[in-house]
């Protein structure tokens, strides 16, 4: 999933591909789309965005390793400010090799609004049936952070076709 942000006032139009933290995004999940605007950026900006492209990925696909997280757990530090996740991804097997390995925490405030968002990155390679463990600090752009969620995805390494 991509998007493009626009920022208007007047005549003055900024725009930014927006992508998200993740290459996956599991039905019933939430990613944000993330833009970066070159500052100053005053008051007063009405933003719009648009999808204008997403790529479905079919259930039988075998691109991405099954994993899972498992003992996540997330404290609340500074009044909610900020939060600490910590977990383990469990699932990866030693048959197949990861090109990368993603975490994404994402915080929300109480009406729903993300406030923050960050990913972690597994030193590769993975060690076979082991869990692997991840911890992530979030500090809130916003409000008090009321919840967090957690998503991760494998990638597994494509061999090349011999020629």
């Amino acid at each position: 999933v991509s998007g493009l942000v626009t920022l208007a006032q007047g005549e003055d139009l900024r725009q930014e591909d927006a992508i998200m933290p993740l290459n996956l995004l599991p039905a019933g999940g939430a990613l944000p789309l993330i833009a970066y605007f070159e500052p100053p950026i005053s008051a007063g900006y009405t933003v719009t965005t648009e999808i204008p492209f997403y790529l479905p990925v079919m259930p039988d696909h075998q691109r991405y390793l099954p994993i899972s997280i498992a003992e996540k757990s997330v404290e609340f530090r500074q009044d909610g400010k900020v939060a600490v996740v910590t977990g383990e991804i469990t699932g990866a097997d030693g048959q197949s090799k990861a090109e990368y390995l993603w975490v994404h925490a994402t915080a929300f405030d109480e009406a729903g609004h993300v406030v923050a968002g960050r990913r972690w990155e597994a030193e590769l390679p993975l060690r076979s049936g082991e869990p692997l463990k991840f911890s992530i600090n979030l500090y809130s752009l916003g409000g008090p952070i009321e919840r967090v969620d957690v998503l991760a995805e494998a990638l597994i390494v494509q061999e090349s076709p011999e020629e």
